[in-house]
């Protein structure tokens, strides 16, 4: 199972109504993370809320429901093809660190 961590770092607004926000989000599954920094330009312009009620999981959740294409939300969708792509992948040594050897 997927887990989702979000976090607004910064919002603006006019007039009382959010108009963006700037996020982060931590896709995590049983083994590998992978994370996503984005802007968010509402396309609903009408406030939603009074601005001094608005909360943190207010805005994510603008965010999460105006994100959502076919009955997925395309921001989740996006880690989640991430979190797919490195359990295809094995992790290497990088060729300019020194290179190592065991003893068996």
């Amino acid at each position: 199972m997927t887990t989702y961590t979000w976090k607004i770092l910064e919002i603006s607004a006019e007039d009382g109504i959010i108009l963006h926000a700037k996020y982060h989000v931590t896709a995590n599954d049983e083994t590998n993370s992978v994370e996503s920094e984005g802007n968010w330009w509402f396309s609903d312009k009408t406030e939603k809320k009074a601005f001094s009620d608005v909360t943190e999981a207010d805005v994510i959740s603008w965010i999460e429901k105006e994100s959502i294409q076919d009955g997925i939300s395309t921001i989740k969708l996006a880690l989640d093809k991430q979190l797919d792509n490195l359990k295809t992948i094995s992790v290497v040594q990088m060729p300019w660190n020194p290179q190592t050897f065991q003893i068996n």
